[in-house]
């Protein structure tokens, strides 16, 4: 494939953007992301910025230096909103030149192929909210495979009343778990218009995924350097996209225990409830027993156990959602070799002293970097039954890293690898490596066997990453 030369897109104008998307609640290369490449035949075209949607492309921003480049960047944002899905365009553009805005919306053409795009009168602050969304281009997420409309207007009334709270966001998620845990006074009316959303009293998956995204904004980080919390403990929020699949290929089973010792928002566990209530038929009661999570971050615990009392109406208080050290704990509490799953996204990057160090009654395992991904790959061994099932989240680093070798030979004695699959790097922009899903079965291979290796791009990525972990007879 050829790629064309592409001009730089203008940096105040592309700023401009940057703060409009995050005043609406969108996250910097998490939800867009910047210079994104579009096939167009046997070339490639280039677009300023992408809006996405559980991985879905929905918007394509051109940014212009001047007024008098509307048209033109129309015609460019079109082409790109064609490239990016031609069986299905993508349904929104907004041309940002100098400081005037204009938003089109794809409709059927009048010759009864393609689509056309059409000027709609309205600031990109509001066709960004999630309801004018839903009403939007509800029909194309629904083609696309989002579960998205309701969702996305509990997004809207979480997304209203956290901006109304004071503080950093850090401060703000902390407050709505105080009150939620009644540790701290209710009186703040967007804390009780937010508890009062969330009081629904029967399973609601559509609400637990709602608030699940409100909360990423505690695993943001507030401060460059690693003194910053986010980075120390390596709070990284894991979207949607890469779980399903993840989930789907490890298959929880009706009768299977699932730990995550380092389970953050509750995003695997979220998803292992769905995966076992939709396939399998298991009782809202019945999956809360079978799920177990630990993280070092008492509101990481509280957020945990908030989305998963949402999806399951099982109280918080009888999860087995703890906080505390996810490399001691769950050998105390449960033994080693106790699961049938083990899914989960740990921390990367030097191990805090306060840790425990699962290396440190192996003699092949000292010499070792302190590292968490080290640390706790080896966890998810020990505490993987015999013949148990691991999904989890690495640094690309670990599968090549000379230093960590002895991990890795330690390892391939232990487990049959499945799946190597490298991860966009946009997915997780606040760690500096590239983040791979590995997928294995705690059982000690008999005979050489292949591994699938690939990478995968953002266009289309849930789609990609599981067609590559598809693999497991």
């Amino acid at each position: 494939m050829i790629s064309l030369r592409r001009a730089k897109p203008e940096p105040k104008v592309v700023s401009r953007v940057r703060q409009i998307l995050q005043r609406v609640g969108y996250n910097e290369l998490v939800d867009f992301d910047y210079e994104v490449a579009v096939p167009y035949g046997r070339q490639r075209l280039w677009a300023d910025l992408v809006l996405f949607e559980s991985g879905i492309p929905i918007m394509v921003v051109e940014a212009e230096g001047t007024e008098s480049a509307l048209q033109a960047g129309f015609e460019e944002a079109r082409l790109k909103a064609i490239g990016l899905n031609p069986e299905d365009p993508v349904p929104l553009i907004w041309v940002a030149a100098g400081k005037q805005d204009q938003c089109y919306f794809a409709v059927a053409s009048d010759k009864g192929a393609g689509v056309r795009y059409e000027l709609i009168g309205e600031r990109p602050e509001t066709l960004m909210r999630p309801e004018r969304l839903t009403e939007l281009i509800g029909d194309y997420l629904q083609r696309q495979n989002a579960e998205l409309a309701l969702e996305m207007r509990y997004r809207q009334e979480f997304q209203t009343n956290f901006q109304k709270l004071s503080g950093n966001d850090h401060e703000r998620c902390r407050d709505i778990i105080a009150a939620i845990k009644g540790i701290m006074p209710r009186t703040a009316k967007p804390i009780r218009q937010l508890l009062k959303t969330l009081q629904v009293g029967r399973p609601d998956f559509n609400l637990a995924r709602a608030f699940r995204w409100l909360m990423r904004r505690y695993f943001r980080p507030l401060a460059s350097g690693k003194s910053d919390p986010v980075r120390k403990y390596g709070r990284f929020f894991t979207p949607s996209e890469v779980i399903r699949p993840m989930v789907e290929v490890i298959d929880p089973k009706s009768d299977e225990s699932v730990l995550d010792f380092a389970c953050g928002s509750g995003g695997f566990l979220l998803h292992a409830a769905e995966h076992l209530l939709k396939r399998y038929k298991v009782s809202p009661s019945d999956i809360a027993a079978k799920l177990v999570g630990y993280d070092w971050d008492e509101t990481c615990v509280g957020i945990a156990q908030t989305v998963l009392s949402l999806a399951s109406a099982v109280p918080a208080e009888k999860l087995n959602i703890r906080q505390g050290d996810g490399l001691r704990l769950p050998q105390e509490e449960w033994g080693e070799g106790s699961f049938d799953v083990v899914l989960s996204n740990p921390p990367a990057g030097d191990l805090p002293k306060d840790f425990s160090d699962a290396s440190d009654d192996d003699r092949l395992l000292k010499s070792l970097p302190k590292l968490y991904e080290v640390a706790f790959l080896v966890q998810a061994v020990r505490m993987a039954k015999e013949g148990g099932r691991i999904g989890i989240i690495v640094p690309h680093g670990i599968l090549a890293n000379e230093q960590l070798k002895p991990l890795r030979k330690w390892l391939l004695k232990r487990v049959k690898v499945f799946a190597i699959v490298t991860l966009p790097r946009g997915l997780f922009p606040f760690t500096p490596s590239k983040m791979s899903a590995v997928i294995m079965q705690k059982v000690k291979p008999r005979r050489l066997y292949r591994v699938r290796m690939m990478e995968t791009e953002r266009q289309n990525f849930e789609r990609q990453l599981g067609k590559a972990l598809q693999v497991r007879n």
